[in-house]
């Protein structure tokens, strides 16, 4: 799924709301043009940022990787069968396929991300919790001032509030997979 698909989740599910540009930006911790431009698809962004839109919509941010209306009471992902979002990388590097992005109504959202040693490191805070489970690959990830250098097998469950980031070590891309949980929604209205 491209940017300019996600941007227009995002924008019918703001205008479905009766919410406006600039109080949802608000809400997320974001500028309006920031918003403007995600929802044209102008840019590309981080699940960190897709999460705090979700939360200020009191949506699931799955919502923003939908392509068909569906509401089966299942999601089977066959391998390599994931929504892409940015398959070439985001702005700051990393590649994710949303897995499970047709099943409705859910509070975990799982991903398969894959990053590059020249990818830079970007720290992230957003609300709900956060699991990384490593593949392939050797990751520092940074949970503020703790440090953690995970290998294939090794898991981290974290609270994301927290400034996090993470790189690869070494020469091989790194894939895991990541859950991002979204606490209960409360109704948005503004």
């Amino acid at each position: 799924m491209d940017e300019l698909a996600i941007g227009n989740n995002i924008r019918r599910l703001r205008k479905s709301a009766g919410r406006m540009l600039a109080a949802v930006a608000q809400s997320a911790g974001i500028t309006k043009s920031t918003l403007s431009k995600i929802e044209r698809g102008q840019v590309s962004s981080p699940i960190s940022t897709f999460i705090r839109i979700a939360d200020a919509l009191a949506v699931p941010v799955s919502e923003f990787f939908v392509s068909v209306a569906d509401d089966p009471p299942y999601d089977l992902t066959r391998k390599g069968e994931g929504s892409m979002a940015m398959p070439n990388g985001s702005r700051i590097g990393y590649a994710y396929e949303a897995l499970a992005a047709g099943m409705p109504n859910k509070t975990a959202e799982p991903f398969l991300l894959t990053t590059h040693p020249d990818d830079p490191p970007v720290e992230f805070t957003h609300d709900g919790e956060e699991f990384i489970y490593l593949l392939s690959g050797k990751l520092e990830c940074r949970l503020g001032d703790d440090t953690f250098i995970l290998r294939p097998g090794d898991s981290l469950y974290f609270d994301p509030s927290r400034k996090h980031s993470s790189r690869v070590i070494g020469k091989r891309p790194a894939r895991y997979l990541c859950i991002f949980i979204q606490r209960q929604r409360k109704t948005a209205r503004q």
